[in-house]
C-alpha cells in the first residue's frame, strides 16, 4: 500500500539516514554547550603523610599523623560569554537541522506517492493495451475468415492487421512505461540496491 511503502521509505532511505544522522549530531553539540552553561563543582583533597625513619621509607607512613583537607571548588555561571556564543550557535544548528530533516521527509512522503500513483496508472495502462491486443488480434482473425467466404476486401484485411501492429507497439511501450515506474518506485522507497557488479537487486528485507 501507499503508507507501507512510505514507512519502508523512511526506514531505508540512505539519503535520510544521513540527514539524521546529523540531526543527532546537532542534539550532541546542543547537550554538550547546554552542560558548558551549568554550574561545575569538583571535589579536590590533598594528603601529607611523613614517614617515622625516613622521608622516602613509605612502608612507616605515618597516617594517623598525616595532614588530610578536602573541599570544593565552585565555577558559577557568571561570565560564561563564550559559553552563551557556543550554546546559541548549537541551538540555530540543530533547528535548522531539524528543518531540513522534515523537509527531507516530506519530500520523500510526496515522492512515493507520487511513484505509487504512476505504478499504479501505468499497470492500468498496460492492461487496457493487452485488452486491446486481444481485440485487435480477433479483428484479423475474423476478417481472414470474411477474405475468405469473400464478404470482406484485402484492404480491410490489410487495415486490421496494421490496427494489430499498433496494438502490439502499444503494449510494449506500455510495458516499459510501467517497468520504469515500477524501477522508480522501487528506488524511491529504498529497495533498489547496486550490488559490486554494477547491476541492481531488490532487497525488501
Amino acid at each position: 500500500s501507499e503508507q507501507a511503502a512510505i514507512n519502508m521509505a523512511l526506514n531505508r532511505r540512505l539519503d535520510l539516514a544521513n540527514t539524521k544522522d546529523e540531526l543527532e549530531d546537532s542534539q550532541r553539540q546542543l547537550e554538550l554547550a547546554a552542560e558548558g552553561l551549568g554550574v561545575q563543582l569538583n571535589l579536590v583533597g590533598s594528603v601529607d603523610v611523613s614517614s617515622s625513619n625516613n622521608e622516602n621509607d613509605f612502608q612507616n607512613l605515618q597516617f594517623q599523623r598525616g595532614v588530610y583537607d578536602f573541599g570544593f571548588e565552585a565555577d558559577l555561571p557568571l561570565d560564561r560569554k563564550n559559553e552563551r556564543n557556543a550554546y546559541r550557535e548549537a541551538l540555530i544548528s540543530l533547528q535548522r537541522r531539524q528543518r531540513g530533516y522534515d523537509n527531507d521527509v516530506e519530500s520523500i512522503k510526496l515522492d512515493i506517492r507520487q511513484a505509487y500513483r504512476n505504478l499504479i496508472e501505468t499497470a492500468e495502462t498496460f492492461r487496457i493495451q493487452k485488452v486491446g491486443l486481444r481485440l485487435a488480434e480477433r479483428r484479423v482473425e475474423e476478417q481472414r475468415l470474411r477474405l475468405q467466404y469473400g464478404l470482406t476486401t484485402i484492404r480491410l484485411l490489410l487495415e486490421t492487421e496494421d490496427d494489430l501492429v499498433s496494438a502490439q507497439n502499444n503494449v510494449s511501450q506500455a510495458l516499459v512505461d510501467h517497468t520504469i515506474s515500477k524501477l522508480n518506485f522501487f528506488r524511491d522507497t529504498g529497495v533498489l540496491q547496486v550490488r559490486p557488479d554494477g547491476m541492481w537487486e531488490q532487497n525488501t528485507q
